[in-house]
């Protein structure tokens, strides 16, 4: 079928073309929305490959590979729209996820432009982790678990696995039988909100800390040999292998019984549930499911969708392997490419989003050819990869900006992009390092005063860390550690709006030149009341009707941070240098920037964000996060590297970067001739 004979095709279900005309008279002769503010055919502005793909069959598994900035997310809508628009099917649905509220929002800007509605009931668009959690657990799982409810609600409620026992003592409830010992003999107790299984691995695996542990690696380790040896001596079958396993699973039956479970739970639970005759059912109410960024399913995610696929579904995947930079939530873009060996294959190489320079860059750093720059002006020429030498990640910050003056791009839309969240928060001044976690509201209170969009973001979530203690404790930082009793979040995050606004109003509360201890000794005297206060934004949203508003605060519950009483409150030192937004590479992806600024770590020690052992020497993930975040920028790749030898110099030189000065002085040369 040619390009012209898809486009027909295409045009006649989605714009209700007639065989009379052409997709261009249709176009002029068009009232409709498709089109809408643009100067062309919508359907004829598609490649071949684009339009082949949304004519594949809903009824084959399907593998659709898209390299970066091909227009997937826009091909994904027309497919959803063209499949929407000729279903018949009352009672039965398309479903179409993503992984983002961000990501899922634009599809159904797309479907809504493309089909004349936003693709509601019988058809699903949301992320996948809501499909499985609205459609599959929270009807089936409470029958599973053998939870009794609340009030009528069946509901699970989703508890984060890095959430604090510390601030939420109920959760202690939950305390495995086994402990883990580490490498200096200190115990530490696991519970089970910290507990997950992984179906690739047949292991549980648990969190220590930031730390994941693998409980077969952790059992199998000599150290645990040997204290299961020592314990042998006395107790014959201390500690063995069936045993182990059975406390985990106990400890997570308890949990779910009681009406808990962590986010990973939801998938562990879905499959079992989808492995009962329910599977079917929820097959024959979604038989067709379209997956986008598919590179970024877990190993257990891909379970779930096995189960749907083998209970009758039909699966589109679409995404670009290349861009996988999970592993830290165990995805394997392995697994994914042995998932769908056997789908039907489609494939989008053009790149409508860099000029040929950065494709062509990006391509060369992974080591793989095909994608073609289309439509994408060249405005710098070979001045489009940039290297910037920093002794300090701001000093590279001054850099870019003073490139970008002198390139005429400080009107653009630029962004700064980093591998590490701390570096991302040092660089916005929205972090006091370790006091982020020892006095959270003495920092809340600093960075809201700021009023900076992403200093006041990061207030509400540390003001939401301390407060949500005087309510019993928090879930998740998502949603700011919004109390389990308060069901309202939007509610809870006005709340805290108001509290800090209502503190900064404090003179006492807003003096910084003097010592934690004292300030907490003066907050305690205010906070009650300013918690009581602006108690009613929440108030009909508190489960706890016999709460004692006037008496949350206490000494005993709002305590100085050990050593810290006579230390004088550390101020923030400047303000960030430039209004440039800074984010982390890994959320960038999807995003489109005229230029960017990718920071490398300053040495390889870091996971990933290394200009030179990650991105061009290293392999796997931390070669395909240095592919991420060099795809991002239409016109203009700046790397941040720090001080380079000649050697490393040359090596980026033969990349086709050119130095900062260089580029500079080129700039300077030509507005003298």
């Amino acid at each position: 079928m040619t390009k012209e004979e898809c486009q027909e095709q295409v045009a006649k279900v989605i714009c209700d073309k007639s065989d009379e005309i052409t997709c261009d008279e249709c176009f002029r002769l068009s009232n409709g929305h498709i089109c809408e503010g643009l100067d062309h055919c919508r359907i004829s502005e598609k490649t071949e490959e684009q339009l082949k793909y949304v004519l594949s069959s809903a009824k084959k598994d399907t593998f659709l590979r898209a390299c970066a900035g091909s227009g997937k997310t826009e091909v994904v809508g027309m497919k959803a729209a063209y499949e929407i628009k000729k279903w018949k099917e009352r009672n039965k649905g398309i479903a179409v996820l993503s992984f983002t509220n961000d990501a899922t929002d634009v599809i159904k800007d797309r479907v809504k432009r493309f089909a004349g509605n936003n693709g509601t009931y019988p058809h699903y668009i949301g992320t996948l982790s809501s499909f499985i959690h609205n459609y599959i657990v929270q009807p089936f799982a409470y029958k599973f678990v053998g939870y009794q409810g609340k009030n009528s609600d069946f509901s699970l409620h989703v508890v984060d696995e890095n959430v604090s026992i510390y601030s939420n003592h109920w959760l202690m409830n939950y305390k495995c039988s086994i402990h883990y010992l580490s490498s200096q003999n200190k115990r530490n107790d696991i519970y089970a909100h910290q507990i997950g299984f992984d179906f690739t691995r047949k292991d549980f695996y648990f969190y220590i800390g930031s730390q994941l542990v693998w409980l077969k690696d952790y059992y199998q380790s000599d150290r645990i040999q040997k204290y299961i040896h020592e314990k042998r001596k006395k107790q014959s079958y201390y500690w063995e292998w069936k045993y182990v396993r059975d406390c985990f699973l106990d400890c997570k039956k308890e949990f779910w019984k009681q009406g808990y479970a962590n986010f990973d739970d939801l998938n562990f639970l879905a499959v079992r549930i989808l492995k009962k005759n329910i599977g079917s059912e929820i097959a024959k109410r979604f038989p067709f499911i379209l997956i986008d960024e598919c590179q970024d399913l877990s190993g257990n995610e891909l379970e779930v969708l096995r189960q749907l696929k083998e209970n009758g579904c039909c699966i589109h995947f679409i995404g670009d392997l290349n861009q996988s930079i999970y592993e830290f939530k165990r995805v394997s873009p392995d697994n994914i490419a042995d998932y769908v060996k056997d789908f039907e294959k489609y494939t989008l190489s053009n790149n409508f989003r860099s000029c040929t320079e950065i494709v062509s860059f990006s391509e060369k750093l992974i080591g793989k050819s095909g994608s073609i720059s289309q439509n994408v002006e060249s405005k710098f020429g070979n001045h489009s990869l940039v290297y910037i030498e920093y002794r300090t990640p701001e000093e590279a910050i001054e850099k870019y900006v003073r490139l970008l003056d002198s390139m005429g791009c400080k009107e653009y839309d630029n962004k700064i992009l980093v591998k590490q969240n701390a570096l991302r928060k040092q660089l916005e001044k929205t972090t006091q390092n370790e006091f982020d976690t020892k006095e959270p509201l003495v920092v809340a209170v600093q960075l809201w005063k700021e009023k900076a969009q992403s200093q006041m973001s990061m207030a509400l979530e540390l003001s939401g860390l301390q407060i949500s203690k005087w309510f019993g404790g928090g879930r998740t930082k998502k949603n700011y550690y919004c109390p389990k009793e308060i069901t309202s979040v939007f509610a809870w995050r006005i709340y805290l709006m108001t509290v800090l606004n209502a503190i900064e109003k404090s003179e006492t509360l807003m003096d910084f030149n003097q010592t934690y201890g004292k300030w907490h000794e003066k907050a305690r005297k205010e906070l009650n009341d300013i918690l009581k206060c602006q108690y009613s934004i929440i108030s009909n949203y508190d489960e706890n009707k016999e709460r004692e508003i006037e008496k949350l605060v206490n000494g005993n519950n709002f305590k100085v941070s050990n050593g810290n009483k006579d230390v004088v409150i550390s101020n923030f030192v400047g303000k960030f240098v430039t209004d440039i937004p800074v984010m982390t590479i890994h959320g960038s992806k999807g995003c489109t920037y005229d230029t960017t600024l990718v920071i490398s770590s300053e040495n390889a020690q870091s996971e990933g964000g290394h200009w030179k052992a990650h991105w061009i020497e290293g392999d796997g993930e931390a070669k395909r996060i240095g592919y991420v975040a060099s795809t991002r920028a239409k016109y203009l790749l700046v790397w941040g590297v720090p001080i380079l030898k000649k050697k490393d110099r040359e090596l980026l030189e033969n990349y086709g970067f050119i130095s900062s000065e260089e580029v500079t002085n080129d700039v300077e040369n030509e507005e003298c001739t």
